[in-house]
């Protein structure tokens, strides 16, 4: 039997983020799909063009069920958390940064993905095998 490359903690903290993502992200990605007007009025969101939030519900409820499968095998599907932290950081830095630069930024509107999204990137900093994935 071959040795676990990483620690069990490490093993530990991948299974917990795989099914934190998918308990969060697929009812969220399905009540976005099937309920847009519902979710952005809950969300305190400002209205938007249905296609492009229906993008964000079907990418998050793809994020959902592939997590299904990182909780079985989680170094295998680690580097879906890599992208999920990677989005997630360029959407602070590059999109509120950019957005704070040109005086568009409104704290109400952000606020709801700033506090959804925080949990999810410290986690991920936390449960990614980052020496793992950058030796392969």
């Amino acid at each position: 039997m071959e040795e676990n490359p990483v620690s069990d903690f490490k093993m530990k903290a991948l299974r917990f983020q795989f099914w934190h993502t998918a308990l969060m992200t697929i009812p969220l990605g399905l009540t976005i799909i099937l309920f847009p007007k519902f979710v952005a009025k809950v969300g305190s969101l400002d209205e938007q063009d249905q296609e492009v939030f229906g993008i964000c519900g079907a990418v998050w409820l793809a994020f959902g069920l592939l997590s299904l499968k990182g909780a079985r095998d989680p170094l295998k599907w680690s580097p879906l958390l890599v992208l999920q932290f990677t989005y997630k950081v360029l959407w602070y830095t590059a999109v509120l940064g950019l957005m704070a630069a040109r005086g568009e930024f409104e704290l109400k509107t952000a606020r709801t993905f700033m506090l959804g999204f925080a949990p999810f990137v410290a986690a991920d900093i936390v449960a990614v095998p980052w020496k793992y994935l950058l030796k392969k």
